[in-house]
């Protein structure tokens, strides 16, 4: 519509352009109006989408947060039950490791005991075939088909210089013989060279003594397997107990 007022026309043609006019202003104004409320009513549509998509998203990250609220509340309740079985098993292991340690100690304790009785058994044997041997020695003081006229037996020396054991000694005025005794011989206890080494020291502890013939032999009652032949080569005699008996192999005695 228009604001000012207009003048009326005179003819029929004129007031037919004039109604013309009218009705465009009017379909005018009223497109005008239809336009705002349309767009308000788009505008209100749009609001309500946005609403609704905001309310879904808001929706769904509260579910989201709520599963990682559960899944961090499932995760702490694990870690809290995983240190409870660790401390559990800790407590456990202390205590198998302190009954292993306690074991240990007796196992210790009774292999300690052992050997002081297997080092009391073996002394003992040690004596027992010393004994045997040096009086099977001293009845007839009989070796290496030479006869000699005392014997001495367990003589041990310790000085500044010498420091040396001799379990069986023979005397006569031109000869001395050496007799290493075991009760079971075998290599861990009886070196040819130790038991040759021992010549010099003898010599060096009997002076009159050091232009003598040096016999040397090894008496047991049992041999490990080979040993004898051994001590034989390097020329050595062996005596041992055969039923009653003392036997003596002196075939490959030498003089040292």
């Amino acid at each position: 519509m228009r604001s000012k007022k207009q003048s009326l026309p005179e003819t029929t043609e004129n007031i037919w352009a004039f109604l013309k006019e009218i009705a465009k202003e009017a379909v005018k104004e009223a497109a005008k109006e239809a336009a705002k409320e349309a767009v308000k009513e788009a505008a209100k549509e749009a609001v309500k989408e946005a609403a609704k998509e905001v309310a879904k998203k808001v929706v769904k990250e509260n579910q989201e947060n709520q599963e990682i609220r559960e899944i961090k509340k499932e995760n702490r309740e694990m870690i809290k039950e995983m240190r409870r079985e660790t401390k559990t098993l800790k407590g456990e292991l202390n205590k198998m490791y302190a009954e292993s340690r306690k074991e240990r100690a007796e196992s210790r304790k009774e292999r300690k005991e052992l050997n002081q009785q297997l080092g009391g058994i073996s002394n003992s044997n040690g004596e027992m075939a010393e004994t045997y041997f040096y009086n099977a020695l001293k009845r007839d003081k009989t070796f290496v088909n030479e006869k000699f006229d005392s014997i001495k037996r367990n003589r041990k020396f310790a000085n500044n210089e010498i420091e040396a054991e001799f379990d069986i000694i023979l005397f006569n005025g031109r000869s001395a013989a050496i007799i290493e005794v075991k009760y079971n011989a075998k290599p861990d206890n009886i070196s040819v060279r130790r038991i040759i080494s021992r010549v010099e020291a003898f010599k060096l502890l009997y002076p009159d003594c050091k232009d003598h013939n040096i016999y040397l032999g090894v008496a047991a009652m049992t041999f490990r397997k080979g040993l004898e032949q051994r001590l034989h080569r390097n020329g050595i005699a062996t005596i041992r107990q055969v039923g009653k008996k003392m036997v003596v192999y002196d075939r490959e005695v030498k003089v040292f």
